[in-house]
């Protein structure tokens, strides 16, 4: 929630003003507009400051306890209905043995089943760097051990030197 200016602590002395029900009443001074918004029992909120119009503030007349609570009720129900994706991570070598890396892809399965997405880590140090064959071959046998199950949503590419890194997200 953002701060914004109500009654007095307006300090601009003239406003573009906009009725309750979303009328422009137009150009009044502040002390005019503040008397207009308490004859009716309303607040007056400035809701775009002269800055950011390149002319006249605009100012509503609105119950501001109101607003305040629709605010926090539509922030509350915006974070509710967000969902969060949970990325967990794979760190294998391309000298990895077969039984290691099985074991790695069946973590990855109950992973990708239980609604996360796993970013596969290839690190490649010394000599092994300069064979790519050995990377990509790792690559797929470990996509082959995968069975389908997830689909690769950023194919693998090398980050550093020494690292190669692909995103993979279960199958729908």
């Amino acid at each position: 929630m953002e701060y914004r200016p109500i009654n007095e602590k307006i300090r601009d002395p003239k406003l573009l003003v906009i009725d309750e029900d979303g009328s422009k009443i137009g150009q009044m001074t502040r002390n005019d507009a503040i008397n207009y918004a308490r004859d009716k029992d309303l607040d007056l909120v400035l809701f775009v400051p002269a800055n950011k119009t390149g002319g006249l503030p605009i100012a509503k007349v609105i119950d501001y306890g109101k607003f305040n609570y629709m605010e926090k009720m539509k922030a509350k129900q915006s974070k509710k209905n967000q969902s969060v994706i949970k990325v967990k991570e794979i760190k294998v070598r391309p000298q990895i043995g077969k039984h290691d890396l099985e074991w790695r892809a069946k973590n990855a399965i109950d992973w990708l089943e239980d609604g996360c997405q796993v970013k596969f880590k290839i690190q490649a140090f010394g000599r092994v760097g300069y064979k790519p064959e050995l990377i990509e071959e790792t690559y797929k046998k470990f996509l082959d051990m995968l069975q389908n199950k997830g689909k690769v949503i950023q194919p693998l590419k090398k980050l550093t030197p020494v690292l190669y890194e692909c995103t993979i997200a279960k199958n729908k």
